[in-house]
């Protein structure tokens, strides 16, 4: 997905995006959707005091990938979704739903909390 997002990018600056088959970047919107929904409820902020320092690392890896590959995702299908002369049919409400739900849970979740006290919830209700 890391690539797809690249080569969207590029596709996007050569201003062909819209030369290609709308079927077939439909297809891949939809496809894209379903990577973004994926990561898109995954908490980066985790501490299992029970765990292992290696359990705890290989969890942190596992939604790190799968958060990293959502990203991707949103990424590409921005990408596809705001070139220029693109076909309506590419403007997939749940696709745009999707980026949207993505970037604001972790903007609340795994951003913000980073830097504000505020943001940061404990699991035990404190």
């Amino acid at each position: 997905l890391s690539e797809l997002g690249s080569e969207s990018a590029k596709i996007k600056a050569m201003g062909i995006m819209d030369k290609l088959s709308t079927d077939k970047t439909v297809k891949v919107l939809n496809i894209l959707e379903k990577n973004i929904q994926d990561g898109s409820k995954l908490s980066t902020l985790f501490n299992h005091n029970n765990d292992t320092e290696d359990e705890e690392r290989l969890w942190r890896d596992l939604i790190m990938e799968r958060v990293t590959k959502s990203a991707d995702a949103c990424l590409t299908a921005i990408n596809i979704m705001t070139s220029p002369n693109m076909p309506k049919a590419v403007y997939i409400e749940d696709v745009i739903e999707r980026v949207i739900q993505y970037t604001k849970f972790h903007l609340q979740n795994t951003l913000y909390p980073q830097y504000d006290p505020v943001y940061r919830v404990d699991p035990h209700g404190g």
